[in-house]
């Protein structure tokens, strides 16, 4: 194995043990935290002749 391989395989492992994109927290349905959403809002907003939709954003809390 070369340098560059033995790199690579080096990187690729402190990805995998990180965790940093496979790290997830599932909480109880009893501590079910607040989500916070986009919705499109009633009026569109104009730029330059073009109407856009707006959206706000909504804080959902689960059902307990």
């Amino acid at each position: 194995m070369n340098s560059t391989k033995k790199l690579a395989l080096v990187i690729l492992a402190i990805a995998g043990l990180s965790g940093c994109a496979t790290t997830r927290t599932d909480l109880a349905a009893t501590e079910a935290a607040p989500v916070q959403v986009s919705r499109p809002a009633q009026s569109y907003g104009s730029m330059g002749g073009y109407r856009y939709r707006r959206f706000i954003a909504v804080t959902i809390v689960p059902a307990s």
